[in-house]
């Protein structure tokens, strides 16, 4: 807890509900602007008097407006959003969560944000925002960022907070075009670099490709080139998925399907399958950094979001080092329970 917030609550412990009602429900509408005082209510699963009440002292308190679309923040609470989202965690717990998954994840850093993804799109979105703030502080002059695809990852590359150009190379971790188009590596890191200021270089290598096949792809400037720099990433950033979501989104035969099913898989990322003690079961048939070169990258960022995916996150993380994790409090409240029953 934060020195102001324990000087609070010695002076004021009968105001301090007040307080942090207020600062939750303006935390929600940043995610949720423009929304009605209903919507918020529901999202809240507060009553409308009670939305009333608070909304009510927020806009005397000159931190929000009320127009036609919605409430919205003021360059008022603009100031103050960043302190609010702390007390916010800080209520939740959140912070003390972060340190224990630190220790039993063995990740140097986790970050975690309020809800869960799985019953709030809005909290994907504020997965992508923290890990896109994080992800700029990661980086400099000359860095090679390598990004997957996805969904999450999408998210990161629209929340990058523009600021002072950093001359980074930003490249596809692996080569594929199952996605679609707005979800693909290739996309997302050219989206990236464009906010970070940088260049990026495509990877063009369908999914599907035969082994003679790739063999011939490699020979290729355009291929071998970008192949070579994933290797020298000094920055990975990726999505974690659930394996069977992952077999479902590459149109995976039945016959496949059943076969990694068996082996126990329960994750996929980076185009790799994990059992869920963390063993590597296969392969995509795409080219990319291999499994081996994730342990030699300096900063490995990895992304997540919603309580259904909690296994597959815990499974990755017991394959490879990472140094900062960015999930949300439902994946982390049911990571925490899995990693209880197993004691």
């Amino acid at each position: 807890m934060d020195p102001t917030t324990k000087l609070l609550k010695k002076l004021a412990p009968d105001l301090m509900d007040g307080i942090v009602a207020r600062a939750m429900v303006l935390e929600r509408i940043s995610v949720l602007q423009p929304v009605g005082r209903r919507a918020l209510a529901q999202r809240m699963r507060l009553s409308e008097r009670e939305a009333r009440v608070i909304t009510d002292a927020l806009r005397e308190a000159g931190l929000i407006d009320v127009t036609p679309a919605g409430m919205m923040l003021t360059n008022r609470a603009y100031e103050l959003i960043d302190s609010v989202k702390e007390l916010v965690r800080n209520k939740l717990g959140l912070e003390s969560m972060e340190i224990q998954l630190q220790i039993l994840l063995h990740v140097e850093r986790v970050k975690i944000v309020p809800g869960n993804a799985d019953e709030s799109r809005e909290v994907l979105s504020e997965v992508g925002r923290v890990a896109g703030m994080r992800l700029r502080k990661s980086v400099r002059d000359g860095s090679i960022v390598a990004v997957t695809g996805g969904t999450t990852v999408q998210q990161v590359a629209q929340n990058i907070p523009r600021g002072q150009n950093i001359a980074v190379t930003v490249i596809p971790a692996r080569g594929g075009l199952g996605q679609a188009v707005e979800t693909q590596a290739n996309t997302l890191a050219e989206e990236i670099a464009d906010k970070l200021g940088g260049t990026h270089r495509a990877l063009y290598i369908p999914d599907s490709l035969t082994a003679d096949a790739l063999r011939e792809l490699i020979k290729l400037k355009e291929i071998s080139e970008p192949l070579e720099a994933v290797k020298r990433a000094d920055v990975l950033l990726y999505g974690i998925a659930r394996a069977d979501d992952m077999a479902k989104n590459r149109l995976m035969n039945k016959a496949d399907r059943d076969q990694m099913i068996k082996k126990g898989a329960t994750a996929e990322a980076l185009g790799f399958c994990f059992d869920a003690h963390g063993n590597y079961l296969s392969s995509a048939s795409g080219l990319g950094i291999p499994i081996e070169a994730v342990e030699t990258i300096p900063t490995v960022i990895g992304v997540a979001a919603g309580a259904r995916k909690a296994e597959a996150i815990l499974a990755v993380t017991r394959h490879h080092k990472h140094d900062l994790l960015v999930i949300d409090e439902g994946a982390a409240t049911a990571i925490y329970d899995l990693i209880r029953k197993d004691r």
